[in-house]
């Protein structure tokens, strides 16, 4: 089944059932959230440290999920939401 996820750029299938198991299956359940406590949550979902990438993945997340999909030119690359 393909995630609704999946069409946020840099939400693979992976990233996808991270965010999943951490509790943010929808794009809805992302919409103010802080990307620092959706990544604590993989973490402690995974029961490991995750790659601190996922954080920039989750900040491009909510900002999708709470600008309708449109994000800055500038930000169109998860890496581009590096601290």
């Amino acid at each position: 089944m393909k995630s609704e996820l999946m069409i946020i750029p840099g939400i693979g299938k992976n990233m996808a059932m991270h965010l999943t198991k951490a509790g943010y299956p929808t794009i809805a359940s992302l919409k103010g959230k802080d990307p620092q406590e959706i990544y604590e949550s993989d973490c402690r979902a995974s029961k490991c440290l995750v790659d601190r990438c996922a954080l920039y993945c989750y900040r491009l997340a909510v900002y999708f999920a709470e600008n309708n999909g449109v994000l800055p030119e500038n930000k169109k690359n998860w890496w581009d939401w590096k601290e």
